[in-house]
């Protein structure tokens, strides 16, 4: 009876792990792994230039080479662009309009002025004296036409001063009508992931993808969120949002660094491990380079060519 009664325990133990285990499964990749293959061979014989149709729907602009990404970070100098004046202040998914039924709140020129100042501070490294701009500027117009772009650049500033607690509320503080809501969610993201915080700067990144997918910065959500999990060794989650990301946004300046996360994938991940597949996303990166610029001047390129070389001097000698 007591064997039976053990017996018992361990199967419905068993079954609460396996439930679990399975709780946040990625919906990109298959269950079993036996047909991821399957799965990474579609993306390699995709054309990663080509244009992703509810991207262009939606109205979402072209990455341009001042939006190149290789710091995590949108251009301060284009965003302070759209900044500096009040009809420019909404980005891509900005709720509340210049236009419209509602009339929008006077702007005054010193209100203007000030933002325009910080920024200005901001991209010219002066973190401290920049700080005092905004924080005048929400002083004097708690409820001015520019109060979220101000705490929205009041948190870039504390997280370049790595200050990320105060980055944080400051990012916080942002209204979810205001154009730097998305960004103000990504910024916190960061701020978690720079403090150690991968738990909640991965639910932060997700936040950007699932609201905002057609924002500038949800790509590089996507991208953050799979190199964190690649780092705590889960890799059919890092796997699920390098895939994503190459089939939600091929036409972004990311798409590199996606394959080369899935290339990374299947070299180490304990789970995932097959190095005949990572050699094909290797090879597929070079020769993507010859049709399409964001492979082929990648400052990703020669480390994936030094990893090829590496996998098929160990593991593929007979070929040679």
């Amino acid at each position: 009876m007591i064997a039976t009664v053990l017996l018992f325990s361990l199967w419905a133990w068993a079954g609460i792990l396996r439930a679990r285990a399975t709780e946040h499964e990625p919906d990109l990749i298959a269950q079993d792994y036996s047909k991821t293959e399957e799965i990474i061979n579609e993306i390699l014989t995709e054309t990663p230039g080509g244009n992703t149709p509810d991207m262009k729907k939606a109205g979402q602009p072209d990455d341009s080479a001042a939006e190149k990404r290789k710091g995590g970070a949108t251009n301060d100098s284009a965003t302070a662009e759209k900044k500096a004046a009040p009809a420019s202040t909404s980005g891509p998914e900005k709720k509340n309009s210049t236009s419209g039924e509602k009339s929008s709140p006077t702007v005054t020129s010193e209100e203007a002025v000030l933002l325009k100042t910080g920024i200005d501070f901001f991209n010219s490294g002066l973190y401290e004296h920049s700080l005092k701009k905004f924080q005048e500027l929400v002083t004097k117009y708690p409820q001015g036409t520019f109060k979220d772009s101000a705490r929205f650049w009041l948190g870039k500033i504390q997280l370049r001063l790595y200050r990320y607690d105060d980055a944080i509320k400051e990012f916080s503080a942002v209204s979810p009508d205001s154009g730097d809501y998305p960004a103000s969610i990504y910024y916190s993201g960061e701020s978690c992931q720079m403090k150690g915080d991968q738990i909640s700067s991965i639910e932060y990144y997700q936040r950007v993808y699932a609201q905002f997918p057609v924002h500038e910065l949800a790509d590089k959500a996507l991208l953050n969120i799979g190199r964190l999990y690649m780092n705590q060794k889960k890799g059919p989650q890092a796997l699920d949002s390098a895939v994503k990301l190459v089939k939600n946004y091929k036409d972004r300046d990311t798409v590199d660094d996606a394959y080369y996360l899935m290339g990374n994938i299947y070299e180490k991940d304990p789970l995932l491990k097959d190095i005949e597949i990572a050699r094909k996303i290797y090879r597929q990166f070079i020769k993507n380079g010859s049709t399409d610029d964001r492979f082929g001047k990648s400052p990703l390129k020669k480390r994936v060519q030094e990893d090829l070389a590496r996998i098929e001097k160990m593991y593929f000698k007979m070929e040679q």
